[in-house]
């Protein structure tokens, strides 16, 4: 199943990283980034970027999408059955998906589903992107489904000790 592969191969990335001393087994944060005691953190683009804000050069960050690998996340959105006013939620939902939505959400470094679409036609502002990882960083993101985040975190919960080996604190 594609959900295990992909967990499984992760165990193998960082038991190697660990194998090579390389693994510093700590829950990484912008804080322990700014001490020096994770100086790699593996997150979301989002909190990443936000993180280096934050810190405003103290020490220089540079957030950097992978040019394989990358896993993109959904948050989704619905309306209820019993909403009060299902009219007034559809064009919530409306405006959400709209280019100025969109662009919202970009604003807090989270990548719309509609954004390479954006990014393409020049919809973006240039000040925007350019605090940003280049469009083209995304165009292969995988959107993994339910089931192949499950098989993934089962395969790397049941595994992570005898692979890779590190306690994580």
């Amino acid at each position: 199943a594609a959900g295990e592969a992909a967990g499984t191969a992760g165990l193998e990335f960082f038991k190697k990283l660990n194998a090579a001393g390389n693994f510093v087994p700590v829950i990484g944060k912008t804080a322990t980034l700014a001490q020096g005691q994770t100086p790699i953190l593996v997150t979301w683009d989002y909190n990443a970027l936000s993180g280096r804000d934050t810190l405003k050069g103290n020490p220089p960050v540079d957030v950097i999408v992978p040019k394989t690998g990358v896993v993109a996340g959904v948050y989704v959105q619905a309306i209820s059955a019993y909403a009060p006013h299902p009219n007034a939620a559809k064009l919530w939902l409306e405006y959400l998906y709209s280019d100025e939505g969109q662009i919202g959400w970009l604003k807090g470094y989270c990548h719309p589903i509609r954004f390479n679409d954006l990014a393409k036609n020049g919809k973006v502002p240039a000040d925007m992107l350019a605090k940003m990882p280049p469009a083209e960083s995304y165009a292969a993101a995988v959107f993994p489904t339910l089931d192949e985040q499950g098989k993934a975190k089962e395969a790397i919960t049941k595994n992570w000790d005898a692979v890779v080996g590190a306690n994580v604190k």
